[in-house]
């Protein structure tokens, strides 16, 4: 099975960048003004979807579109990660997903750890960016990079048996709770992937790049 790539109308740092993560058999999802990033991109969508509050351009005649209401449950982001359930992809790459309003990407956020808990991966990537969600029993494997961050946060009330190997603050079958940032700014070690693992709960894993002070 192909990914699908879901494209939001978030802020994306660098368009080049996220055009290149973005592969040639990938199914492309944009959600609302998503659109807006695919034109910019020269990539023609699979699918475009949403409720269309946010984008004010016009819509191709040869794309197929599924409208939704503007009142409803669901973000076009949950939209979009619902459909691709549905017609089976179970990797799933977030872009535009970060940035402008802090309440939209903490929803992002929160859909991608529903994709988790439905047994699909998912991540959110920019440059300089990279989030993923991780349930128990589970093992999350993050290619080094030496200028980066790395952090983890219980996502639910409280993850039990986290182990973080290839880090300079290694756990073992440790336990992190959500009222206390204990696995925040952790650093990789010289040309070593790390790897994330927990046995209970739900883990939110941050990876940016450090800001350098002037």
């Amino acid at each position: 099975m192909m990914r699908c790539v879901i494209i939001g109308g978030g802020e994306i740092k660098d368009l080049a960048y996220v055009s290149r993560l973005i592969g040639e058999n990938d199914f492309v999802i944009a959600a609302d003004r998503g659109l807006h990033y695919c034109q910019q991109m020269g990539r023609m969508p699979d699918l475009l979807l949403g409720d269309f509050d946010s984008y004010e351009g016009t819509i191709p005649k040869d794309c197929p579109v599924m409208e939704y209401p503007v009142e409803k449950d669901d973000t076009d982001t949950m939209l979009a990660i619902k459909v691709a359930m549905e017609r089976g992809y179970k990797d799933l790459l977030l872009l535009g997903m970060c940035g402008g309003r802090l309440d939209h990407t903490i929803a992002n956020i929160q859909s991608i750890v529903y994709a988790a808990v439905h047994g699909v991966r998912a991540s959110i990537e920019d440059e300089g960016l990279a989030i993923y969600a991780l349930t128990g029993a589970q093992e999350l494997t993050v290619p080094c990079h030496e200028d980066f961050v790395l952090s983890v946060f219980s996502h639910s009330n409280c993850c039990k048996g986290v182990t973080l190997r290839n880090l300079f603050y290694p756990l073992e079958d440790a336990e992190l709770t959500n009222t206390f940032p204990l696995g925040v700014s952790n650093h990789f070690l010289p040309g070593k992937d790390a790897t994330i693992s927990l046995k209970e709960g739900i883990a939110v894993i941050i990876c940016t790049r450090e800001q350098q002070l002037l």
